[in-house]
């Protein structure tokens, strides 16, 4: 009796079990919703690697691309770099192209992929050595670091504004002449025919005919022999001369530049419509990216984002919208005179730099060096003869040509070379070569 007494009733006693159960769901899950936001950033990770693939425009596979077609089976190749962590750069593998690094990585895509797909593609049936490879790379940068040398001493004012334009302005008035009707339809002629009969061309004549389709051959293969004719001339002068007596070597390199270089990159794809649009396209769009990131917010943006602030206090949707478009033009549009004062302060402002740009311009012109002496170092005394005043670079006749001045405005377009006529022959010459206007 007094043990049972003693005793406490079972229904009474704490579950020991339970509660260590509960308690340790407790501790899981605690510990769970503290380790997920650690796991969930790598879950999230992997999502975007598997979203963004791998940049193939970057310069890491650019380079990759580069080691993998022109290092790869050569001499500094992955034999020669076994011992070391990470392989060496391209400049330190290659010929220099340039003098620039970013301009070799570009260049050395370019001639991996014509390597790749137009030399390997037949050479790798004949042989496994690849030392011809080597050599026809070390002539391709022996001629651009010559032709490098060249361009810099071209006379770039002279080219730019002067020998193109007049190019362009011979263009534009044949073709001009071509297609304009001096004759009935019924007698008048092509003006494809028009256009090569004033401005002849080897590589273009005959003139292609679909009726007669042997003018269409014989003109593709006077084109054909223009580009190479055009690749030994340039090799003529760019390569040493050991290499201008291989015979192998000069007629490889000539068809890389003559069919690969100048056929197929620049008279095949770089004429086509498509290849303009898409440059066009994308230089748009990178401009309106930029445009768009500094505009202003318009003013149907700010009457929308009023009209969500107040929308609760107006119950008429419309009578709301247009009196919070009233007051965006209200606030963006200032008073008459601080308007005009701000306008004549602008143009104020351009005036007076305009000014300082002229006299700073005129004052300096006396230290300018001479462009008569403009040329190579060895260039004789011709380069005085062949210098021209810039007044009458062809830039000036070529923007006449294409707004059609002398048509539609010959007053304006005799006055013009009446000023041009007195400066060059007048009191002073003032625009002759090394002159004031000149300078």
């Amino acid at each position: 009796m007094t043990s049972m007494s003693t005793r406490a009733p079972t229904n009474l006693q704490p579950k020991l079990k339970a509660a260590a159960t509960f308690n340790t769901s407790v501790a899981s899950a605690t510990a769970s919703s503290k380790e997920s936001p650690v796991k969930a950033p790598s879950h999230q990770a992997r999502r975007g690697h598997q979203q963004h693939p791998p940049d193939t425009t970057s310069d890491k596979a650019t380079a990759a691309l580069i080691r993998r077609v022109l290092v790869a089976h050569t001499s500094h190749g992955s034999g020669a770099e076994k011992g070391r962590a990470s392989p060496r750069p391209i400049k330190d593998v290659l010929p220099p192209l340039t003098s620039s690094n970013e301009v070799d990585l570009q260049l050395y895509a370019f001639i991996a992929i014509i390597i790749r797909d137009f030399v390997y593609s037949w050479y790798a049936k004949i042989t496994p050595d690849h030392v011809f490879v080597e050599e026809v790379i070390q002539v391709i940068a022996h001629c651009t670091r010559a032709l490098e040398q060249r361009l810099r001493n071209v006379d770039l004012e002279s080219l730019v504004f002067d020998e193109l334009p007049a190019l362009l302005e011979a263009h534009i008035i044949a073709y001009r002449t071509a297609h304009e009707p001096l004759h009935p339809p019924s007698i008048a002629s092509d003006p494809h025919q028009v256009y090569h009969a004033l401005r002849p061309h080897p590589a273009l004549s005959p003139v292609p005919d679909p009726v007669v389709p042997s003018t269409i051959k014989e003109q593709s293969d006077n084109e054909a022999a223009y580009r190479q004719l055009l690749a030994q001339g340039v090799l003529a002068l760019l390569l040493p001369p050991e290499d201008l007596g291989n015979n192998c070597l000069r007629t490889l390199v000539g068809d890389i530049i003559g069919e690969i270089v100048l056929g197929a990159g620049l008279s095949g794809k770089a004429c086509e419509d498509y290849v303009w649009w898409e440059g066009i396209t994308k230089l748009v769009e990178l401009l309106q990216t930029r445009l768009s990131n500094t505009s202003e917010v318009e003013p149907a943006t700010a009457a929308a984002t009023l009209a969500a602030t107040d929308s609760a206090a107006s119950p008429s949707t419309a009578e709301f919208q247009d009196r919070a478009v009233s007051k965006v033009r209200q606030r963006k549009s200032p008073f008459v005179l601080e308007r005009l004062f701000w306008q004549f302060v602008q143009y104020a402002f351009l005036t007076l730099t305009a000014m300082r740009f002229i006299i700073a311009t005129l004052v300096s012109s006396s230290t300018r060096a001479s462009r008569t002496a403009h040329g190579p170092p060895n260039s004789s005394a011709s380069s005085a003869i062949a210098a021209r005043p810039i007044i009458r670079f062809h830039i000036f006749s070529l923007t006449a040509t294409v707004l059609r001045l002398p048509q539609r405005q010959p007053w304006l377009s005799g006055s013009l070379a009446l000023v041009q006529h007195l400066l060059l022959n007048g009191p002073g010459r003032l625009a002759s070569p090394d002159r004031l206007i000149d300078k």
